[in-house]
C-alpha cells in the first residue's frame, strides 16, 4: 500500500488539487505542509480550475450567513420539498448587513455590534474557513455597494465600491481593491447614468457582475447592468421583456455557473415569469434568452425576495421575507 508521504510533492499536490473543498477543509489539521499548501495563492487557482463543482445554497437572516440544504428531485413524483438550515457560517459574534457570492467566496460588511459606527469588510470561504479582512480606503457609508470578481484566465480576484445613488455623486467614487497588490483604487472614466432596482442585488456570473437597472435620464427600458472585471468597465444588456424595475419585481439569479436567470413579477399581473440566458456575446452586447417557465402567483413578492433555478427539474424555489414570516 502506498502511503502519500511516499509520494513526490508535485503528484500529492496534484491529488489534492483534484478533491472538494470540503474534504481539503477536513484535511487542514492533519498536515502543516498540506495547510501551509492550501493557503498558497498558486494551488488555489490549479485547485479552482480541477477540483469538482460543489453546490451551495447560503441565506442571509437577521444579520447571519447560514447554508442551506435544498432537495428537489422527488418534487414532481409528490414528495415534497425539502430546505433545512445546516447552521450558521462563521465569522462569530458578527452582524453581515450585506453579502455577496462569487465563485465560491462570501463578501460581507460586518460590525461586532448592531450599533457600531461603521463596518468593515470581509471576504469568506465557508468551505475552506478562511478569512480576509480588507480595510476600507475612506469610511463606510450606508449607501455603498460592493462586488466581488475575479479578471478572467488568471483568478485575480477583484473588488468593487460604488455609491448607491447617482443622485448624489460627491458621496462616494467608483473604487477597485485588488487581492494581488493588497490596495484600492479610484475608477476615473466610469459613467454613473442608471440607477440599480429597487432591490439593488447583483449576481456573479463568470467572473462579472450582473444587476437589474434603469436610465436615469431617459424613459427606456429596464436593463440588465454588467460590470466586467477584466476590463473594468460597465456595458447595458438586453432583457427579454418591458418592465420598470421600480416598481414591477425584477430579480437576476444565476443556474450554477452556467447561466443567468431573471425573474419577473409585473405589478399588474398574477403571474411570474423565469428567464434564462442561452448566450451573451462579449464583443457586440448582445444576449439571447429563453422563457424558463410562466406561472400563475397571487403572491407578490416584496423587493427583497431571491430565488434559485433547478434546470434539470424544472423549478424555481423563491425566497422572501414580508412582515417578519419566511416564506
Amino acid at each position: 500500500m502506498t502511503m502519500m508521504s511516499d509520494l513526490s510533492e508535485d503528484l500529492v499536490e496534484e491529488i489534492l488539487s483534484r478533491n472538494p473543498a470540503r474534504s481539503l477543509k477536513r484535511l487542514r489539521s492533519t498536515c502543516k505542509q498540506w495547510n501551509a499548501l492550501f493557503n498558497d495563492h498558486r494551488f488555489t487557482k490549479k485547485h479552482c480550475d480541477k477540483a469538482p463543482k460543489e453546490f451551495l445554497v447560503l441565506m442571509l437572516k437577521t444579520y447571519k450567513v447560514y447554508s442551506v440544504s435544498v432537495k428537489l428531485s422527488g418534487i414532481h413524483n409528490n414528495i415534497d420539498p425539502v430546505m433545512e438550515v445546516k447552521g450558521e457560517l462563521g465569522l462569530l459574534g458578527y452582524d453581515n448587513y450585506t453579502s455577496f457570492l462569487c465563485n465560491g467566496l462570501l463578501l460581507c460588511t460586518t460590525r461586532a455590534k448592531p450599533m457600531e459606527y461603521g463596518a468593515r469588510l470581509v471576504v469568506y470561504n465557508p468551505c475552506m474557513g478562511q478569512t480576509k479582512w480588507i480595510e476600507l480606503r475612506t469610511a463606510y457609508k450606508a449607501s455603498d455597494k460592493f462586488a466581488l470578481g475575479y479578471k478572467k484566465n488568471c483568478n485575480s480576484y477583484k473588488i468593487l465600491r460604488f455609491p448607491g445613488s447617482c443622485y448624489n455623486p460627491v458621496l462616494g467614487k467608483f473604487e477597485m481593491y485588488e487581492f494581488n497588490s493588497d490596495s484600492w483604487r479610484v475608477l476615473d472614466d466610469v459613467i454613473h447614468d442608471w440607477d440599480l432596482a429597487a432591490q439593488g442585488r447583483g449576481v456573479s456570473y463568470k467572473g462579472n457582475t450582473y444587476w437589474v437597472a434603469s436610465d436615469t435620464q431617459d424613459l427606456v427600458d429596464d436593463f440588465l447592468l454588467e460590470f466586467d472585471f477584466t476590463k473594468e468597465r460597465f456595458r447595458r444588456l438586453r432583457l427579454p421583456f418591458k418592465g420598470d424595475c421600480q416598481y414591477d419585481n425584477v430579480a437576476p439569479s444565476t443556474v450554477r455557473e452556467e447561466k443567468l436567470a431573471v425573474l419577473f413579477q409585473s405589478e399588474d399581473e398574477e403571474t411570474v415569469e423565469i428567464w434564462l440566458t442561452s448566450k451573451i456575446d462579449e464583443h457586440n452586447d448582445d444576449v439571447s434568452w429563453r422563457k424558463f417557465f410562466t406561472v400563475k402567483c397571487n403572491y407578490t413578492f416584496s423587493f427583497s425576495m431571491s430565488f434559485m433555478v433547478d434546470e434539470e427539474n424544472k423549478v424555481a424555489v423563491c425566497c422572501d421575507t414580508f412582515l417578519g414570516e419566511d416564506d
